[in-house]
């Protein structure tokens, strides 16, 4: 697991008012949801699939003889959700609720209208404003004029490609934030506050505040799957909050123990204790992050390994074809391990580990020295270099 805050309303946030009011008026009393999904003509796809807020396929159709992808069910209850094909690496999010839903995508970059279900509209308003279409049409634009074809050893010009895109996605994200902290301040449904509430990223929106809105909004609502199953993921996000700060830098490391392609069994203390460093490095394949920071392991490898620098990559996939696949694409060679139950395994909560890549340089002592963003890109090498000469 990437704030945002916001200026006062303007005239251009009384659309997704109105839009919400007619939504209510058209979906009072459904019973049923009925989604349409349409695609450009220059997007392919076989099928779309449902799937509901933990990831999970609720269902998968194919496009009818109009080109539409048409989902009809019922929900108990408005949730997150998104539609889905892993081939076009395609997911919009939106609200499931028992309404006509129509998501239209408009192009390759993923612009989509989406349009009915009350949750929907409240929940997703700051998409109506002017201002927060125009800078998110920009960000993708400005994000992809400073990257293509931008050489990524070349540090100077890498920040100053980050400050252009930040500059321009910080007022996006700010936008959407405060948008969303009206939502839960405004006199709304329940329902509308408890989502908002799990989208909102803010220093301020700490798990215990979060956690303390939806024991309120559960109060209001009744039963709630959706909260019950969000303030879980909030209490182990505390854990692994916990957990986190007993192993930053002068802490000891904790062991990890996996199998390699081979069924070799590998543990990060026999390597601590054979090496004069050690990077433990946890990552997946699906982590585009992860892959990305490779080329720089490697050539760290190449330069320290002869002076006693060994690292080891434990992978949290859950499809061991997929590891392997990447283990073969990437040519790493180190040592790779990959372990059971993803974010849910002992190894990784006993790390805290919320979000992939996470690294760790170890001593022949047992105690990390750096960790995370020291050991990262460019930061790496000036990191090893001041422990190994």
């Amino acid at each position: 697991m990437k704030n945002y805050r916001m200026k006062k309303f303007t005239r251009s946030f009384i659309l997704p008012g109105v839009i919400a009011l007619f939504a209510i008026s058209c979906n009072k009393g459904k019973s049923e949801y009925h989604l349409t999904a349409t695609l450009p003509a220059n997007i392919k796809a076989d099928s779309l699939y449902l799937l509901d807020y933990k990831g999970d396929k609720i269902g998968g159709v194919a496009a009818d003889k109009e080109g539409k992808f048409v989902f009809v069910g019922k929900t108990t209850e408005a949730a997150p959700a998104g539609i889905s094909n892993e081939k076009l690496h395609l997911y919009i999010p939106f609200i499931l609720e028992n309404a006509d839903i129509s998501i239209d995508v408009k192009d390759t970059d993923m612009n989509t209208d989406i349009k009915g279900g009350e949750i929907q509209s409240i929940v997703y308003g700051y998409e109506k404003d002017p201002n927060y279409e125009k800078l998110n049409l920009e960000r993708r634009k400005v994000s992809k004029e400073q990257f293509t074809n931008l050489d990524m050893t070349d540090e100077p010009k890498v920040e100053e490609a980050r400050k252009i895109v930040n500059k321009v996605g910080d007022q996006v994200y700010k936008i959407k934030n405060d948008y969303l902290k009206k939502v839960v301040a405004d006199d709304n449904p329940p329902m509308a506050k408890a989502i908002a509430s799990t989208m909102i990223s803010d220093r301020d929106y700490t798990a215990e505040k979060i956690l303390a809105r939806l024991d309120k909004y559960k109060k209001e609502i009744g039963k709630s799957d959706y909260i019950t199953y969000y303030e879980k993921m909030m209490n182990e996000f505390k854990t692994m909050e916990d957990n986190a700060k007993t192993v930053t830098v002068g802490s000891d490391f904790k062991d990890v123990m996996g199998k390699t392609r081979n069924g070799e069994e590998i543990k990060l203390s026999d390597l601590v204790a054979k090496n004069k460093y050690t990077i433990l490095e946890f990552w997946a394949s699906w982590c585009g992050p992860c892959r990305g920071e490779i080329p720089n392991l490697k050539k760290a490898y190449a330069k320290y390994h002869g002076k006693g620098l060994e690292i080891l990559s434990v992978s949290l996939d859950s499809k061991n074809a997929a590891w392997i696949k990447a283990l073969d694409d990437e040519k790493t060679v180190w040592p790779n391990i990959n372990i059971e139950g993803e974010f849910q395994n002992p190894q990784v909560v006993n790390y805290g580990i919320t979000g992939i890549p996470a690294s760790y340089l170890i001593d022949q002592n047992g105690k990390i020295v750096a960790s995370n963003y020291d050991l990262r890109e460019f930061d790496l090498d000036r990191t090893l270099s001041k422990f190994i000469k």
